[in-house]
């Protein structure tokens, strides 16, 4: 069973994640926030509503930060946001 981060919002992601502007995002909240500055129309993606769930999971209810992290990993990658390595 997944533990409850000790941060959580403030929660390490389980990898940065870097956007192709450069934005790094390292954190559970750093990943909510730039969800939320997507147009309405991209938050109502079903990757996106699938994130936001995991995204709360993890920092609210001891969810799995990995399963968070490769789901806006995912996210990202399918609106081509998510720079290549």
């Amino acid at each position: 069973m997944a533990r409850k981060p000790d941060g959580g919002w403030s929660a390490p992601l389980a990898r940065p994640l870097v956007l192709r502007d450069g934005t790094r995002l390292e954190t559970l909240a750093d990943a909510r926030r730039s969800m939320l500055e997507l147009p309405d129309g991209d938050q109502e993606r079903n990757a996106w509503l699938k994130a936001a769930e995991q995204l709360t999971a993890a920092a609210e209810q001891g969810g799995d930060v990995a399963a968070a992290t490769e789901q806006v990993a995912f996210a990202l990658s399918v609106q081509g946001k998510l720079a290549l390595k």
